[in-house]
This record gives structure tokens, sequence and C-alpha cells, in this order.
């Protein structure tokens, strides 16, 4: 690409593809490196690699050629045969979204100047539309320049509307009437023009839009093929006009819920003048739906959706009056049948019958779904519509039932009815389980008439049965819910389908089945068909790209978690391959507005971490899906991955703890973490706390002696860029607190990492404004000093802030909030590491204790945190007694006080509380304030860190023994500077060490 650097390139671009005497395929050519070279150069761009010293690598055209460009760009795109066109539009709409007004304030009235010449109108209303969908969704300040547009080009662009209504219809007509719509959309997407509320203006649009909207499809459009008429030009138009009448009518049909402003006007306007005359337009088209007129697929949703509004709106609805059942009846329920094109797909491509069953996208666009979701707002508005419909529905099935009880065989056309009924029968679940008589007869409905549907002839009847029978599973069934002969019967006739010949029963079997399933309280009656049931969903996977079958997949999983080891390794495979296949896909259609294909792979990646966790109680099955899935973990642990990166790592945090050891290629994947944590992913440090916890927890051996890489100088690195990077400081929390896990797991070993740690630590606790920060902050040198007191002060002092560090300690510790409840420190794990850190210093010599440490302060700042600490134990196991699941109640979250403590306590919850952090064994270290949510594990689950087996009253107890053993005189000086009141406390408080000691079992800090 080094050419596309000389002066001039986009200029000679630009001609060659302009020059009407070249070749075609030349200009063709030259129109699309010309594009290319317009998205890559016209603007810089901030993603843009930089060299050192903050110079881009990127080339950027230079001002003149851009001023040359801008000069003929139009007029080259006027001009330009269709393919050219279309290559030029894209560069036109760069350069109009990059320069537009500010570079380039001649362009709307050179546009003007086109839009006035009949042969030029084409290219003048592609620029028009081009440069209006720039402001299409921009808010309020930035559609400034739109009105001005508006005010200059509406008029002509009216006046045009109004010819090409009148003009013979062609296919260059309505791709003309198509660009004066979508320029209208655009120009009204996010508000009302002034100039829509002067009254001929107003007139006239809503005037041309209402003919447009009752135009008769012209008979060549109406002679095309039937795979060819839903694109003709004229109906593609047609689908504009009716985007808009339906947006106005959703947006203005009410004034009383418009803003004020244009829009509050318009809205009254619209009511009043013609808001009638488009709803009789519409049930106009409706009626001739009905006689069989063929409408586009699109254009049939968008006359439901409006239809479904109409029903909500009372004068609307009232104008319709006796006509809504038969619109119902006649119009929508036909379309809910099984059609020719649905039997075309299901016999020559299921896949793509399935596909667009299960689209979210093809369900928006979808007459079908358009016609029930019309059907459930009417039987919602009224109980008289829905009795009317489920009697047409109740006769259908009956009339099956009786012909399939009497041996016949039901026509193609009657099983294609009855597929409708079951398909209203689904969509108005919502509504029969909840009125009566229907919610207590659809036990016996379903009974006697969708059983029979299992064993029809017709796939697609096989195919709604299983369908009907999984929305309708959590149905009381007359011999029990959720159980009971009747139950089974539907779950088995379900999984039989498992095996039918036709695909898309199969799928809608395993869907179906995953229903039936979370509605099971007991399944250790269907565990024997497990191994089928996931061989099904195998070889489906194989054959379909579906993400509800991973879905099934993880239902089966957490049901049958105690069962699932055999098939453990098989299930990873098929998940990871279904997980690249998906992600393959989301690839391909990164432009597009779909992400099915994003969503199952995440679905997949859910599924493989609930696999995991079942299988957590067997290292060496664990060990067997490590293989499996670490090339996953390899490639996604990078920007690649950003989608799942949470997942990823909570993948590695299962495979870290649950494994019998941690093998080299997991250490492997430590670098790779480090350049997300420095490059990208700091807002991630929550997850990260906890594969890495497990890393040094688990293997300190190796985190200690490892020099390539050195672990201890990374993690150090990544903790460093987080506290002096501009982050939010609720972000950095978990990054202070995997010091902590250092200071811990490696006591005696870091010496020379205690300095940097607490300097940095204290660096950041200067300028931390976050309750929470702060705290764990003050918890590192509390750590610091109970890994080795001596050396910690000794930091300190060289430091120059033992005063004002403990100062500001003790300070937090006697703060209150309003309710009287401690302000930081809230965690039980808090106090307790503040204690063995305060405690710790009562062994340090004499000449190695700071001056400013005041020893009684000191003294009754242990006490304090002892009794807060013993309080909070009370009422643990006082909440466990009572079957709380709270076992630490902060009723007052939010710091009555207000400041920087607000929101705090939820965002301890947040950071720890995550139900996925717990079960892949996170630290007592990551607690949120609610230290019995470990209580949900039993101790074989549970991980404690290397300081649960100090129990911090004993360990109090003990060293004021030792004191006054080894140092007597300040265990005298110690005490001398107790009041009464400390004495005292201090007597009980030694009294229940002594009880703890004489304990069997040592209760530690409260946890379990």
């Amino acid at each position: 690409m080094q050419h596309e650097q000389l002066p001039g390139q986009a200029v000679q671009l630009l001609r060659v593809a302009a020059e009407e005497s070249v070749d075609a395929g030349v200009r063709h050519m030259a129109a699309i490196n010309f594009k290319n070279f317009v998205k890559r150069s016209w603007d810089k761009s901030e993603a843009h690699e930089t060299l050192q010293g903050g110079t881009s690598t990127q080339y950027v055209i230079p001002d003149s050629d851009k001023e040359v460009v801008r000069q003929n760009i139009l007029e080259a795109m006027i001009r330009a045969p269709h393919n050219i066109q279309s290559q030029l539009s894209e560069v036109f709409k760069i350069i109009v979204y990059c320069d537009y007004p500010e570079q380039w304030p001649g362009l709307l009235q050179a546009l003007y100047g086109n839009l006035s010449a009949q042969s030029r109108v084409h290219g003048g209303l592609l620029a028009l539309r081009l440069l209006a969908r720039k402001y299409e969704f921009r808010d309020e300040e930035e559609r400034a320049p739109l009105e001005g547009i508006i005010t200059t080009a509406f008029p002509l662009l009216l006046h045009i509307f109004r010819q090409l209504l009148a003009a013979p219809p062609s296919a260059q007509i309505s791709g003309y009437i198509k660009l004066v719509c979508k320029t209208f959309w655009s120009s009204t997407y996010m508000g009302v023009p002034a100039a829509l509320l002067e009254p001929e203006t107003f007139t006239g649009w809503m005037g041309a839009l209402h003919s447009a909207l009752t135009q008769a499809e012209p008979a060549d459009v109406a002679s095309l093929d039937p795979n060819d008429r839903p694109a003709a030009p004229w109906w593609k138009a047609k689908k504009w006009v009716l985007h808009i009448t339906y947006r106005l009518y959703n947006r203005y049909g009410q004034p009383k819920n418009c803003r004020d402003g244009t829009e509050k006007p318009f809205a009254e306007l619209y009511a009043s003048e013609c808001m009638m005359h488009f709803l009789d337009a519409h049930l106009g088209l409706m009626s001739q739906l009905a006689q069989g007129t063929y409408f586009s697929p699109r254009c049939t949703n968008l006359l439901f959706q409006y239809m479904s509004h109409a029903v909500n709106l009372p004068s609307c609805y009232k104008r319709v009056g006796s006509s809504w059942d038969q619109l119902l009846h006649h119009v929508a329920f036909p379309l809910m049948a099984f059609n020719d094109e649905d039997a075309r797909l299901w016999a020559e491509d299921p896949q793509e019958y399935i596909r667009k069953g299960y689209d979210i996208l093809e369900d928006m666009y979808s007459p079908k779904t358009a016609a029930a979701n019309f059907a459930h707002d009417l039987c919602s508005k009224k109980r008289s519509h829905l009795d009317a419909f489920m009697s047409l529905v109740a006769g259908l099935l009956s009339g099956f039932g009786r012909t399939v009880g009497e041996g016949g065989v039901p026509t193609v056309a009657e099983a294609r009815r009855v597929d409708g009924a079951l398909l209203a029968v689904g969509c108005l679940a919502p509504l029969l389980k909840s009125k009566k008589p229907y919610k207590d007869q659809l036990g016996p409905i379903m009974a006697t008439y969708v059983m029979p549907c299992f064993t029809s002839p017709h796939g697609h009847l096989r195919s709604k049965a299983v369908w009907v029978s999984g929305v309708f599973c959590d149905t009381t069934f007359p011999d029990g819910t959720n159980r009971g002969p009747t139950y089974m019967r539907f779950f088995e006739q379900v999984a039989r389908c498992l095996g039918d010949p036709e695909l898309p029963v199969r799928v809608d079997a395993v869907v179906s089945l995953r229903h039936f399933l979370e509605e099971m309280e007991d399944v250790e009656p269907v565990a024997p068909a497990l191994p089928q049931l996931l061989n099904s969903i195998f070889g489906l996977m194989n054959q379909v790209d579906n993400e509800d079958l991973v879905f099934t997949l993880e239902v089966l999983v957490d049901k049958f978690g105690d069962k699932i080891g055999p098939y453990a390794v098989q299930m990873a495979s098929q998940l990871t391959s279904a997980f690249w296949k998906y992600c393959a896909v989301a690839d391909e259609d990164a432009e597009g507005d779909e992400d099915t294909a994003g969503i199952a792979a995440f679905g997949c990646m859910r599924a493989l971490n609930t696999l995991l966790e079942s299988c957590s109680d067997q290292p060496a099955l664990v060990a067997s899906l490590e293989e499996v899935l670490y090339p996953l973990m390899h490639r996604m642990l990078s920007t690649e991955g950003q989608d799942v990166f949470e997942e990823v790592l909570e993948m590695l945090s299962y495979l870290t703890y649950y494994g019998q050891s941690i093998s080299e290629r997991l250490w492997a994947l430590w670098p790779q973490i480090e350049a997300a944590v420095n490059e990208w992913a700091v807002d991630y440090w929550e997850n990260i706390l906890v594969p890495l916890d497990n890393f040094i927890s688990r293997d300190p051996e190796r985190f200690l002696s490892s020099t390539t890489p050195d672990y201890r100088a990374s993690l150090f690195g990544m903790v460093q860029g987080a506290l002096k990077g501009d982050f939010g400081e609720r972000d950095v929390v978990p990054a202070v607190r995997l010091l902590e896990v250092v200071l811990q797991n490696c006591r005696g070993r870091v010496d020379p990492w205690v300095g940097p740690y607490l300097q940095l630590a204290l660096g950041k606790l200067q300028t931390a404004t976050n309750r929470t920060l702060k705290d764990a902050l003050v918890l590192v040198v509390a750590n610091a000093l109970y890994y080795n007191a001596a050396l910690a002060l000794s930091v300190l002092v060289q430091m120059g802030v033992v005063g004002q560090f403990f100062t500001a300690w003790f300070a937090a510790i006697f703060a209150n909030k309003k309710s009287g409840k401690p302000k930081h420190f809230r965690r039980m794990h808090d106090k307790k590491v503040c204690v063995l850190g305060l405690v710790s210093m009562l062994a340090v010599p004499d000449e190695a204790l700071p001056g400013e440490i005041t020893a009684g302060l000191a003294q009754a700042g242990i006490m304090r945190l002892l009794l807060a600490l013993k309080e909070q134990q009370a009422e643990m196991e006082e909440a466990a007694k009572a079957g709380s699941d709270d076992e630490e109640d902060e009723e007052d979250d939010e710091d009555e006080d207000g400041g920087e403590d607000v929101g705090e306590e939820d965002e301890e919850v947040r950071l720890v509380g995550l139900n996925k952090a717990l079960r892949r064994g996170a630290r007592d270290i990551l607690d949120d304030g609610s230290e019995g949510s470990d209580d949900e594990f039993t101790d074989d689950e549970e991980v404690r860190t290397p300081i649960d087996p100090v129990d911090p009253f004993v360990f109090y107890a003990d060293a004021l023994s030792g004191l006054q053993q080894h140092m007597p005189a300040r265990h005298q000086q110690l005490m001398a500077t107790c009041d009464a009141n400390t004495q005292a406390a201090l007597a009980g408080m030694m009294a229940y060490a002594a009880e703890l000691k004489n304990k069997p079992t040592a209760i530690g800090d409260g946890t379990k």
C-alpha cells in the first residue's frame, strides 16, 4: 500500500472511477480501491497503532486532496452506473460523517440543485438520504444541522414525493419512493422537525403517506415469480411506508404521553387530523389480506404490528368494534397455520427451517409471529375475544381428536390448521394459565388433544406437540404437578421424539426436555435416560447450530451433576467444538445486527463451567477436562476473547483449584493474564484475582522460585499498574487484595517485597477516597505486620509515616456510622487481620518499636476490634440457628452520613458475593461482609486461607502471656495504661480465649 501515500492518489482513483471512457471493469475496481482507501485514510483513527513518541503509523489523505474529492464526489456519484454508484455512495457517506458541515458548507446547496433536475433526481435523493442518515440517532444538540437540511430540502422532497406517486409505477419510481421514505424516516427518527408543524407541510406529508399506503400492487409486480415478488422495489417501498405509518401511530397516537416541544403539538395534530384515516386504510389492507390479496411477508408483519397497537388505544379499539374477532379468526389465525413455505423448507432444508424457528430476528419480522402476537394482545384486552377464539380453536382440536379416535387420518389441510391451533394455544399460554376456566382444564385439554399429535404421520404436528408440551409442562395435571403418571407420559413422549426421523422434531424435543427438567424437583426417575439424552444432543449438535441445544446441555449438567462424570470429557469436547463453530459464525457476521452466534458461544462457555463445577470432587477427571479445555483458554485469554474473558477466567479458576496440581501449561497462562491486565483488562480484576490466588496458594514453591518468568515481579507490576493508573477505585480493590494473598501464603519468604508493597499501598492511601479501597490498603500494612512486624515497622520508619499512619488507622478503628456500627473494617476477616497485625507488634523488641506507637491506644484498638468481632460472631451464630441466609445483617448498606461510603456495601457484595466466585473456592479475603455466605458449602468444599486456623482471641491471649513472661516491664507498662473498663474487658477476653482453647474444635474466626 506504499503507493497510496503518494500525493494525489485519492484524486486519481476518483478520476478513474468517474471517467466514462474507461473500461467498466477498471472503473469498478478503481471505485472499490477508492472506497477502501478513504475508509482507512480519510480521518485519523484513535485505535490505530502508535509508535514511540506518539507518532501514528496511519497515513491520512492530505487536505488538498480532500478538498478536490469533496468538490467532485457528488457529481461522480450522481452520474455513475449502479455498481460504481454503490461504491461511491459509501465514500460520500464517510466524508459526510467526517466533514459535514464544518469542512463542507456548500454541500446542501449543491445537493438541492440536483434534486431540482429531473435527470439527476435519483443521485440527489441518494445523497440527501445519506446526509439525513448521519443525524438519525443523534441527540437534540447534535441534530442542529438537520434542521437546516429539512428547512431547505423538505418542501422540494414533498413535491418530488407527490410527483412520484402520480407517475405510472415502475421499479425506478419505486426506488425513488423508497429513498424519499428513508430520508423522512431518518429526519424524524429522534424527534419532530419544526417544519412538520406547519399546516401545509403536515397535511402534504400525511396525505402523501396515505396515498402511498393505499396504492394497489401494479400488475407487472403481481406477475413476478413468487420467489422474486417480496424483493420487488414496489414492495420494498411499501415496507418503508408501513414502517413510517406504524412509527407515527405508535409514537404520536397518544398526545398525553409525548414530550413538550414539537412532539406534543405534532401528536395533537396527528391524533385529531389523520390517525383515524390511517387506521381505516390499514383496516382496508387487512380486508384485502383476508380476501387472499398478496402482501409481502414483511408488510404483513408491519400490518399486524399496527393492529396490535390499535388494540390498546381506546378510540381505535372502539372504531374497529365488532370487526376485531373477524380480523383474528379470518386474517390472523390462517397465517398461524403451517403453510406451503414451511412445508418446502421442512422437506428441502430442515436446518434452515430450524434456524428460522429459533432466530430472534426472524421472529421479529415473521408474519406468523406478528399474527400470534396480535392474537395475544386482542385476547388480553377483553375476555369475550379470548372465549370466542378458544371456541374456534377447541372446535378444530375436537374435530381432529374425533378423526384420530375413529382411526382416520387427517388431511394435509386439517393437519396444517391444527398446527396453527396448537401454536395459538402455546402463544396464549400466559392467559390460559391464569384465567378460569382454562387454567383448571389445561391438564385434560393437553391429555385429550395434544397427546394424539405425538403419533401423527405429519412431522410438523409431532413437532408442535413437543413444543406445546414444553410450554405447558408446569401445568397442574389431575394426578400431580411436576410429577405423576400424566406428567411422566408427556415427558416420555417428548423423550421418544429424540429418535424421530425428522430433524426439526428431534431439535424441538431437546429444547422441550429442558423445560421439563427445569420443572422437576426430583430427576432420579429419569436418570436412566441420561445416556440417551446426551447422545441425542451430541448428535444434533453435529447436525445443526442451535444455542438452545447448549442450554439444554447446561440444564442436564446442573440437574445430574453427580452422574455426569462418565460423559464429562465427551461433553467438554462437544461444547468446545460448538464454541469454535459459533465464534467463526460470529466473526463472519461481525458487521451485522444479529449476535445469536455470540450468545451461543457464551452459552457454551457457561455450560463448560457448569460441567467443571459438577466434576470438582474428581481431581483426575478435572485433569482430563484440562486437556480438552487448555487450547480454548490459551487462545481466548487475549483481546480475541474479550466477550468471554470472565468465563475463561472462571474456567481457569476451577482448573487451578480443583485439579490435583497446577500443570506447567496452566502456569504458562500467567503471562497472558499479565499482558491482558497491562493492556486492557483492568476492569476484570475481580475475576483475575481468583485464579492468581489459586496459583499462589496452591503452588507457592513455583511462584517463589521461578525466574523466567519472575512471578513475584510480574504480580507487583500488575498491582502497581492498577494502583498508579487512572482507573476506578472500586475496580482495583481486588488488585490490592492480591498483595494480602502473597503475604499470607508466603510468610517469611518474600522479605524483599515487603518494602515495595508498603510503599505502593501507602502511596495510594494518600489519594484514595473510596472506603473499601482505603480499608484494603490499610490491611496490606496489617498483613505485613503479621508477616514480620519488625521488618514492616522498619519500612514504615524509613518512610517517615509511622505516626501519621497509626493515627489514621486507630481513628478508622474507632469511627462509627450514625447507626453505631463500625464505619471501617466491617467484614470479620478485616477485623481479624487488623487484630493479628496489631497483636504481632507486642513481640517486637523495645529497640525496634517506634516511639510514635502508643501502647494504650494500640491496646484499646485491639479490644475494640475483638469486641466487635465477638458480637459479629454471635449475630452470625444466632442467624444460623434461625435458619437465616443473611448471617451478617447489615441493614444500613449505605452510610447515613453520606460521602464516600454511599453504596459501597453493595459494591462489596458485587465484588465477592457472586456465586461463581464462591463456587470456585474464592478465598475468605474476597468475602463481602456477609461472612456466612460461605456457609453454602461443607467443610470439604470450602477453601481456607493460611490465617483460618489462627484464632484472634487465642492469638491475643498467648501474645499477652508471652509478653508477661519475656518482657515483664513492657507488660506492666501496658497494663498501667488500661483504665478500669479496659481491664475488665481484657479479663473477660482472656477468659473467653481460655474457653476457646479448651473446646475440642477451635472455632477460629467464626467461619466453618
